[in-house]
């Protein structure tokens, strides 16, 4: 079956796929132009394609899986996300504290790599198409681990990697789209939440647990 080369790949994937979910793409002269020093490098740079090798491969891959979604984020945009910062929902002139910087710093473990356009379609995407799976099973709030490992897998999301979890009583899942990503994190309710979001700064899509 196909989904088993994803899932013997799935960490080289999300490695890969994080130069796809960090804003790759096309990129021009005015894209450069914009940083600190874009006048003299946006005179220097034409349009060129900065996709890296591999990239274009996992996103066919998911393509081929997924071609509703495809369809659905064809005409989706590529702009590059910004990147992540260690002083990211923190507010201006917070850092000049020692104990604000210090809270900064032991917060940054939870940065995620932030999504394109491109991929927040399609995490949103896939989102909605779980979502409406689960709730046509009539009972979504109450699914058990092995319910909804059965449910994701007939839905083409791979779940041998311990990506179903429960806490507190409460059933959810991590897991990353096979092919180019991005991640998924969910749990079970009446209307099930899940979020698309990049790949944790520190690996994997399961959030980790503990700061410095």
């Amino acid at each position: 079956m196909r989904r088993q080369g994803f899932i013997a790949t799935a960490g080289v994937a999300v490695a890969t796929a994080v130069l796809l979910l960090a804003g790759c793409g096309e990129r021009s002269a005015s894209d450069v132009g914009s940083g600190p020093s874009g006048a003299a490098a946006g005179a220097k740079a034409p349009a060129t394609a900065t996709t890296p090798p591999g990239v274009a491969e996992l996103q066919a891959q998911e393509d081929a899986l997924f071609p509703e979604v495809a369809a659905r984020c064809a005409d989706a945009g590529t702009a590059r996300a910004p990147s992540p910062s260690a002083s990211a929902g923190v507010p201006d002139g917070a850092l000049d504290d020692p104990s604000a910087r210090k809270y900064a710093e032991n917060q940054a473990y939870k940065q995620t790599v932030e999504l394109t356009p491109q991929s927040r379609c399609r995490g949103d995407a896939h989102a909605a198409r779980i979502t409406t799976a689960l709730r046509a099973t009539g009972r979504a709030a109450t699914l058990g681990e092995a319910e909804l490992r059965a449910e994701l897998e007939r839905l083409g999301y791979p779940t041998q990697g311990g990506e179903v979890h429960s806490s507190g009583g409460t059933v959810g899942f991590s897991l990353w789209i096979p092919g180019a990503g991005p991640c998924l994190t969910g749990t079970l309710a009446a209307t099930p939440r899940i979020e698309a979001h990049g790949p944790y700064l520190e690996g994997g899509c399961n959030e980790p647990r503990g700061g410095h």
